[in-house]
């Protein structure tokens, strides 16, 4: 112990620690202090006050209830069974109950009453639908009219109006064996039928169509496609027979 070093910066701190709890200690005393004599005096002027109150008065007794005697019963007299019951006038008749034919009765006529009221709604109701079911059928027919006209008209004018192959044949079979361009081909359908006018391509399938299922022929000359109506068969042999009846050159 006599080695221990002193006043070093532990020792220093840990004394400081113990002052400042020490003050602690007894400010919360002098604070405890102070909070103590305060409820002292208030002790005092409490029992003070309450010895200058007076003394509150209990609730008085509640009486007993003393019973009261019943009287007996008075026996009712007994009617017989063939006796009606009276009558009465005012509130009194109404508070009396009907017996049980007059009560069936009621109901009967209530339901004829009720009856009676809707067979005018009921007929009135049949003769809305007889008036609106002639104008209904009317209107059915009417559409079925216009249908039908409707189609037969668009049969007429699939019937009156030729395919796009069928005019190009018509054009292309004028002039047989004769090779024509697309564009050529175009130009004089614009002319012979204006309201069939298309786009070149159109006209290219249509007669590609034509050279699969008719026979038209198709050739292709320096990138330029040509399509040509075959010459009729009977010509063609003619043509051929006339070649071969040419007299042939004498000899020198």
């Amino acid at each position: 112990m006599a080695n221990e070093p002193v006043n070093t910066p532990i020792q220093t701190e840990y004394a400081e620690h113990l002052a400042a709890a020490l003050a602690a200690n007894q400010a919360e005393q002098a604070t405890l202090s102070t909070r103590l004599g305060k409820l002292q005096g208030e002790e005092k002027w409490l029992a003070a006050a309450l010895a200058d109150t007076p003394s509150v008065v209990g609730p008085e007794p509640t009486p007993v209830p003393v019973p009261v005697p019943v009287p007996a019963p008075v026996p009712a007299l007994v009617r017989p069974a063939s006796s009606t019951p009276p009558v009465r006038d005012g509130a009194d008749a109404a508070a009396v109950p009907l017996p049980r034919a007059e009560k069936v009765a009621a109901g009967a006529a209530a339901v004829k009453k009720a009856a009676a009221a809707k067979k005018p709604v009921a007929k009135k109701t049949a003769a809305k639908t007889a008036v609106a079911s002639p104008a209904k059928k009317t209107a059915t027919a009417k559409k079925a009219a216009v249908k039908k006209t409707a189609v037969a008209g668009a049969g007429t004018t699939a019937q009156a109006s030729p395919t796009l192959g069928r005019l190009l044949s018509d054009i292309l079979s004028k002039q047989p064996g004769e090779p024509k361009k697309v564009s050529e081909i175009q130009s004089e359908l614009e002319e012979a039928h204006p309201e069939r006018a298309t786009s070149v391509q159109t006209i290219r399938n249509a007669l590609q169509r034509l050279v699969e299922k008719n026979g038209l022929e198709r050739d292709n000359r320096q990138g330029v496609v040509l399509y040509t109506w075959p010459v009729p068969e009977a010509t063609a042999v003619s043509a051929a027979e006339v070649k071969g009846e040419e007299p042939a050159p004498a000899a020198v």
